[in-house]
Order: structure tokens, then sequence, then C-alpha cells
């Protein structure tokens, strides 16, 4: 099905496009982070159920990323303040 193809590339796209994030030092807030990924994971099985595969393995990598992020976010929010950079 071209569909999940399409879908699974273009998330592909967001998964690489998060790169920067999990790598620099400025984090989204926890709450933006926690949403997007735990919302990426229900469409990831949703794409499962229809089945849209591809779709699915790409936006559950998507998710895994955005709960990486989610858990920097976290330590950077619970580090004292003098050692933030």
């Amino acid at each position: 099905m071209w569909q999940d193809w399409v879908i699974a590339i273009c998330q592909w796209g967001f998964a690489l496009a998060l790169l920067p994030t999990v790598f620099g030092k400025e984090k989204p807030e926890v709450s933006t982070a926690l949403v997007t990924a735990v919302l990426a994971g229900v469409v990831a099985a949703t794409f499962a159920t229809i089945p849209l595969i591809w779709a699915a393995v790409a936006t559950g990598s998507t998710s895994v990323i955005w709960f990486i992020i989610t858990a920097q976010s976290w330590r950077r929010r619970q580090a004292p303040a003098s050692a933030r950079p």
C-alpha cells in the first residue's frame, strides 16, 4: 500500500528532525514531550492495526525519540539551577 510508505518516509523525516533536540542543550517542556510521545505511540499502534506496518514502525521510532527527549527534559528539570548551562 503506497500510503504506508509515504507515512513511513514522513515519520522517518520527523525522527531525523528531532536529533538536534536529542543532542542539543535546549529541551522542550516535560509535558510537551510526554504528550507528544504518548500520542505518537497511539498513532503507531493504530497504524499497526490497519495494517500499515512500515508507518507503525517509523511512528513508533518517533515516539521512542520523544520519550528520550521527555527523560532528558525531566533530568534537566531535576538538576539544580547551578548545574544547568
